[in-house]
């Protein structure tokens, strides 16, 4: 494609010649933004839709490219199929009956799920689950190859095969790997775990069986250790923001094995550092002092981890676990030094080996955060709720997060003995809660006490409204 040309979106933008992305800045924005309702797959967007009703497949590899930020080379090196034939594909220069071959090949090469092609089958980008006969919601598992009605004849008569995991991995395949696991974390970011986990599962066990399966060379293999070992963490993380405690556990020991083979201390501090949040957060519901015992001892591995690593991040957050497990424990003076140490580390400043996933979660705010849940830990709700209003301060702190600590202060002004205050702070977290399409499950457990005052109480809107939106979270 040459770079004087228009974007093949928007066909009325100029592709800059010094601009890489095959689509215009708003063009590429967009194909990078999940669609409308529950996206039915990980880059899922308004022009991967229209693109995929038009069967515009020359489109859909460029929206994709653009939304994964891929070359034409490392597009090529993951479908099996040569730069020259995408370049062909994406310039039109192939008859289209070509193309439509080559699709099918190329959908299944990106992990995309069955339920993705449903735009393209029916020929329509506004398409929906309830649209065949199967509502969504029902925990109907149709995510890959499950259909009724008129797509299953159709997706019978393509004959499409299985998803194959490719026999040489190269350096291509592990950005693609590297791409889905930061689109599945902004996804996270922005709305919780539910709404990216049974795709990210997809690309985990993918990576397990490309890590277990594939040829690579030795270089390509420790990558793709650390990348798989990675995914697992995070699907260990994305199942515990869900509310699926036993599922997170099974992932983080999984992800467990891999790490212990990838000798490198960033993996392990981020596995070690979630182990302790779950483990402390086990603790604080059933009231069991081993637990928080164990979030110290996983808290203490991370920070050994951590020890002589530059990145003052990786410090601060094993210093930040460290806190929140001795303030279960009641240790009120432990609690306070992992606190200084947390914020002693982040005081240092940023540093080039920072790990990505750390720079937008260990900030200022986040001890704050790790700061007041140590105070609701230690019976101290008023200086809990204090600090909560604080970290609702910060206007640039993640949208799942900020509903997040709304519904512990709701829970904080409840055991401070404001009832009326910690049900409206409830109310206006349920609200936000609906119009995000949240999909963590943390502000509804932690408003669970909320909602009993509110019953006791005799407010059954607030109740209903509740309800409402565990039953929505249950169906995700």
């Amino acid at each position: 494609m040459g770079k004087a040309e228009l974007c093949p979106q928007c066909r009325k933008t100029r592709l800059s010649r010094y601009n890489n992305e095959p689509l215009c800045a708003a063009c590429t924005r967009e194909a990078r933004e999940p669609g409308s309702g529950t996206p039915s797959w990980l880059y899922d967007s308004a022009p991967m839709r229209r693109a995929l009703a038009r069967h515009d497949i020359p489109l859909f590899s460029v929206v994709f490219r653009a939304a994964t930020g891929m070359s034409q080379h490392d597009l090529a090196r993951i479908t099996g199929l040569s730069q020259s034939t995408i370049s062909c594909i994406e310039t039109r220069r192939r008859r289209p009956l070509d193309v439509t071959r080559k699709f099918f090949r190329f959908t299944d090469a990106i992990g995309m799920p069955r339920v993705a092609l449903l735009p393209f089958l029916l020929g329509r980008e506004d398409v929906t689950l309830a649209d065949i006969g199967i509502p969504e919601g029902t925990g109907t598992d149709v995510d890959r190859r499950t259909f009724g009605g008129v797509a299953a004849g159709l997706l019978a008569s393509a004959a499409l095969p299985e998803v194959e995991f490719p026999r040489r991995v190269d350096a291509a395949h592990i950005r693609y790997v590297r791409s889905c696991l930061s689109a599945c974390q902004n996804r996270d970011w922005r709305v919780g775990g539910g709404a990216v986990l049974r795709e990210a599962l997809g690309h985990f066990h993918r990576a397990r069986q490309m890590l277990d399966e594939s040829d690579y060379s030795e270089t390509v293999g420790r990558q793709l250790l650390v990348i798989t070992a990675d995914l697992g963490i995070e699907c260990g993380w994305f199942a515990y923001d869900y509310g699926d405690q036993q599922l997170a556990r099974r992932l983080y020991s999984d992800a467990e094995m891999l790490a212990g083979d990838t000798d490198n201390n960033e993996v392990t501090v981020h596995l070690y550092a979630l182990l302790a949040r779950q483990s402390a957060y086990l603790a604080r519901v059933h009231q069991r002092r081993g637990l928080a015992r164990e979030a110290l001892r996983f808290a203490d591995r991370a920070a050994d981890a951590a020890r002589h690593e530059p990145s003052p991040r990786l410090h601060a957050v094993a210093a930040m676990r460290q806190g929140v497990a001795h303030a279960q424990l009641g240790d009120e003076l432990a609690f306070r030094s992992a606190i200084t140490r947390a914020r002693r580390a982040l005081d240092r400043g940023d540093h080039p080996l920072d790990p990505p996933w750390l720079r937008r979660t260990v900030n200022d705010t986040q001890i704050t955060w790790h700061e007041a849940m140590g105070w609701e830990r230690l019976s101290s709700p008023g200086q809990a709720a204090t600090l909560w209003r604080d970290v609702l301060d910060d206007k640039s702190d993640l949208p799942r997060n900020r509903i997040c600590a709304r519904s512990n202060l709701a829970g904080a002004l409840l055991d401070e003995g404001d009832v009326t205050l910690a049900i409206d702070e409830g109310r206006a977290v349920l609200s936000s809660f609906a119009t995000a399409k949240m999909t963590s499950a943390r502000p509804v457990n932690a408003m669970r006490p909320v909602r009993l005052a509110a019953e006791n109480a005799g407010d059954e809107e607030f109740c209903e409204h509740f309800d409402a939106v565990e039953r929505t979270l249950a169906a995700t």
